[in-house]
């Protein structure tokens, strides 16, 4: 108990800052003076911020709503609800096409109520205020992010301050836009002989859209661009129906590189979407034998093209 003119308080959970004032977020009220002159006695409500499930977002991909879980066995009056972005990670405040500022609040019961943020001077922190988190019981709260086309791949999460206490939110996991794989079945490549067409495999894992992206294929030992005819220096990308472009490359100083730049990969749209690219090549006379491949690096992504077989 305080002595006259002394307020009783104590640390606020994860704060660091003493507690003291009937203006106190943590204060409780119903308690009040106690009936004695210069007295006050104060009740702190105690609260747990728990992450939700990992959530799931794709480079230049659809949204998803990382939070936390807030529960307490009393009331709390409205707080400030602070979110940060992590820094570096190209995160988005809602979609690629529309920016979205609000904080959900979820009631035990289902019912929401939507709370509109003050970005802060940089664009990494919604600031939220008045914000009534509904307790006692537990309370759902959450926000709307995707990740930019050239996020870092990986785990992040954001950082929520809820009246001074901090967490880091549900688990984000960024997966890429775009796998590359090896396109088709294995072919017979004979020293000296015509040229194949090795190639790979781009599947679209979820962006709404996919930027040109460089490519780069490498010639294996013993290989020529192109055959005994003549030299070959294009790469050719096909999705079927929805058309074929033909790019052609800039050689490397010692010829044993093709770059081509600003390549549509012809796969944006959808999850799933794919599309297949290749290029001309052979093995010489003296191309060592056995199982060769192009390899060939879309934007970031390295993948082995279809396996040559040089006998």
């Amino acid at each position: 108990m305080a002595g006259p003119g002394v307020t009783s308080g104590r640390t606020l959970p994860g704060t660091g800052t003493q507690a003291g004032g009937k203006g106190d977020p943590a204060y409780q009220a119903g308690v009040g003076d106690a009936n004695r002159h210069g007295q006050v006695v104060l009740q702190w409500t105690e609260f747990t911020l728990t992450p939700g499930s990992d959530k799931q977002l794709t480079q230049g991909g659809a949204e998803a709503f990382p939070g936390l879980r807030v529960a307490s066995t009393d009331g709390l009056e409205p707080v400030t609800v602070t979110v940060t972005l992590p820094a570096g990670r190209r995160l988005l405040w809602g979609t690629q096409a529309q920016a979205d500022y609000q904080l959900t609040v979820q009631r035990s019961d289902g019912a929401q109520t939507a709370y509109v943020g003050a970005l802060s001077g940089d664009g990494d922190a919604l600031t939220f205020t008045d914000v009534d988190l509904h307790l006692p019981g537990t309370t759902t709260i959450w926000v709307c992010v995707s990740a930019d086309h050239d996020a870092p791949l990986g785990p992040t999460a954001l950082t929520f301050d809820v009246a001074g206490k901090k967490s880091h939110s549900t688990r984000i996991l960024v997966k890429p836009a775009i796998t590359v794989s090896a396109s088709g079945t294995p072919v017979l490549a004979p020293r000296g002989g015509e040229r194949t067409y090795p190639g790979v495999k781009v599947r679209n894992n979820g962006a709404a859209t996919i930027p040109p992206l460089t490519v780069v294929a490498t010639l294996p030992s013993g290989f020529r661009w192109g055959g005994p005819d003549g030299p070959d220096h294009q790469l050719t990308v096909s999705a079927g129906d929805r058309g074929t472009a033909v790019h052609t490359g800039v050689f490397s100083a010692d010829e044993t590189v093709l770059t081509f730049p600003d390549v549509d990969l012809l796969v944006g749209g959808a999850a799933g979407t794919e599309s297949i690219m290749w290029v001309g090549v052979s093995p010489t006379e003296h191309a060592p034998t056995g199982a060769a491949t192009v390899a060939f690096t879309v934007g970031d992504h390295v993948s082995p093209s279809t396996t040559m077989n040089v006998t």
